[in-house]
């Protein structure tokens, strides 16, 4: 009987061993990269060129991405997380008065929100999801408008966010490449991110920046703000 408890014990210990040591397994230093499309530069249009893409993707992401890694090996800063997005999020609320991670961080992970929450295939808000809308916002219509106003009244370049906050989503701006994670405090969640700096539109709509948001409304992809939100399809 004694042998056979410390067998069980020698298993369990060798079984959390192991647990720890896969944990740890999953952590890693994070090195930044731009995350793979799951569509073509051709595939939004006409709503938003293939020109953008390029211009967008390739050189204002990309510039963000290398500048903020840049920053991090220069400073030797590295953050041990299981994906860059938890890591950004750790990053962004630990050193928000350094201006070159906080412009860079920010674009980096601002952009891995827009282009995953845009596709060509448009995707409407499900039943739970549009409920959800009209609650917080009396209509889904009126869900859109107050959003469109949000990005036609921020001034200069920015970010328009749906996001959620406690028990409520909210419609939130920010300048430049700020957003919330900025406050290491924040525990919401941004769903939606859509980007109103010009290098976003100019190529297409030049300064009709309301043009831009009325297409955007056609590429945004809902499922994904109900993923972040950890909403079913129902």
């Amino acid at each position: 009987m004694i042998k056979l408890i410390n067998l069980l014990t020698e298993v369990s210990k060798e079984k959390t061993q192991s647990l720890n040591k896969t944990n740890i397994e999953q952590k890693q230093d994070i090195k930044f990269k731009v995350p793979k499309l799951n569509y073509s530069y051709t595939s939004m249009q006409p709503y938003i060129d293939k020109e953008t893409m390029e211009e967008h993707f390739d050189k204002h992401f990309k510039g963000y991405t290398d500048k903020l890694n840049a920053e991090l090996d220069e400073k030797s800063i590295r953050v041990n997380a299981e994906n860059q997005i938890q890591a950004i999020q750790i990053i962004l609320g630990k050193y928000p008065k350094n201006n070159i991670i906080k412009n860079n961080g920010g674009g980096f992970y601002n952009h891995v929100l827009y282009f995953e929450n845009i596709t060509p295939d448009y995707k409407a808000p499900s039943t739970k999801f549009r409920k959800m809308l009209e609650e917080n916002f009396k209509s889904f219509p009126e869900f859109k408008e107050q959003f469109k106003e949000a990005g036609l009244k921020q001034f200069g370049s920015g970010w328009v966010f749906l996001i959620k906050k406690g028990n409520k989503l909210v419609i939130e701006s920010y300048s430049n490449q700020d957003n919330p994670y900025l406050d290491k405090d924040f525990k919401g969640k941004i769903l939606i991110a859509m980007d109103v700096w010009e290098h976003a539109y100019y190529l297409k709509h030049k300064s009709q920046r309301g043009s831009y948001i009325n297409d955007f409304f056609r590429v945004i992809d809902y499922k994904v703000a109900e993923e972040r939100l950890e909403i079913l399809d129902v």
